[in-house]
């Protein structure tokens, strides 16, 4: 008789430790993650930029974290092209010293009036580019670096080009040359709004919101 309660008892017991062994373990966070939630927009803001050799004209770009890789994209419409340019968070730590630097030089009057080029440059990394006429539909890995340029009735502005690069796929198409001036106050905003504890905090609100019962 008592065989006959204890099977079904085993039965369920060994369902239920099975069910749990495939529970989908909780992923730590590290420099490719911070949570497993959609992304989302962090900033918005109008800066000076320029397509190819054009003069720089103002155009609006939109930034938008994704958590599940620990990415933040920057796109905007730039010429024909609609830009999406992605940074790692190794990239952005990377950034945020050459914005340290490119203050440390204005605020000391120490920024040259003289033609960037990549041997005065003072960071330089690589992202993600994508783009396209109407969405961003080709890819590339795109090689960048950050100096000084003066435009706008000669003020120097901290400028981040990014070369033109062959399509990932071997294909045909190459990316636009970019360049995007950035001012003092405006790397004050955009640091503001980017930095990694509040990309954190803001990813860890979604997640709260979605798990209350």
């Amino acid at each position: 008789m008592k065989t006959k309660f204890l099977f079904p008892l085993l039965i369920i017991i060994i369902l239920i430790t099975s069910c749990a062994s495939k529970e989908k373990p909780v992923r730590e966070r590290d420099e490719t993650f911070v949570a497993d939630v959609p992304g989302f927009v962090v900033k918005e803001l109008p800066l000076y930029a320029a397509f190819g050799l054009s003069s720089p004209k103002i155009y609006n770009f939109k930034a938008t974290f994704y958590p599940r890789t620990n990415y933040l994209y920057v796109s905007a419409r730039i010429g024909i092209d609609v830009i999406e340019i992605g940074f790692s968070y190794k990239e952005r730590m990377m950034l945020k010293d050459a914005k340290e630097k490119y203050i440390e030089l204005y605020s000391n009057g120490l920024i040259e009036n003289k033609k960037p080029n990549k041997k005065n440059a003072f960071a330089s990394g690589t992202v993600e580019f994508n783009w396209g006429t109407s969405s961003p539909s080709r890819s590339s890995i795109v090689p960048y670096y950050v100096n000084t340029q003066y435009i706008l009735d000669n003020k120097p502005y901290s400028r981040l080009f990014f070369e033109q690069t062959k399509e990932s796929n071997g294909g045909e198409f190459s990316s636009p040359r970019i360049s995007i001036y950035i001012s003092p106050s405006q790397w004050e905003k955009i640091v503001e709004a980017c930095n990694q504890e509040r990309l954190i905090q803001m990813s860890d609100e979604i997640l709260k919101e979605a798990e209350d019962f």
